[in-house]
């Protein structure tokens, strides 16, 4: 029992982040400059990919990388996950940035791979989920 206890407090104890809600979410990337044309798609995005956390690290994806936080941002193209894997690291930033409650360096991710993309199509919860959102999205959100 006594062990149960203590593997159960160090979980809750390495839990570091966020679970945001929609009108929370929407009202930091303001913040954090994200274009208003380009909002719902990060919210929506965020939701498909991640349920909102920030914490969230996805399944092993086939090729046996892993994505990260609340954009679940790609351990192989787009971070280092720091376990001696060789990666591409596009963004510069080990994935453990892409885990806590400061996503600014989430955005500005994003932003890039918007850039290098074209748009938001990186994001396969956003490919299957959000490409025809309606301007009602986040109707009674206040950004």
């Amino acid at each position: 029992m006594s062990l149960m206890l203590t593997t159960l407090a160090v979980m809750v104890m390495t839990v570091h982040g966020k679970t945001f809600t929609k009108c929370e979410l929407a009202r930091e990337l303001a913040r954090n400059g994200v274009p208003r044309a380009d909002i719902d798609d990060y919210v929506c995005m965020a939701w498909y990919e991640s349920s909102f956390r920030t914490y969230a690290v996805g399944r092993v994806n086939d090729n046996g990388s892993r994505d990260h936080g609340l954009f679940q941002i790609n351990d192989y193209w787009n971070c280092d996950p720091q376990n001696g894997q060789r990666t591409k690291n596009g963004c510069n930033h080990p994935c453990s940035d892409f885990k806590n409650d400061d996503i600014s360096d989430d955005i500005a991710c994003v932003r890039q791979l918007k850039r290098e993309h074209r748009g938001f199509t990186f994001s396969v919860g956003w490919k299957n989920n959000c490409r025809n959102l309606s301007s009602s999205y986040l109707r009674g959100c206040n950004y």
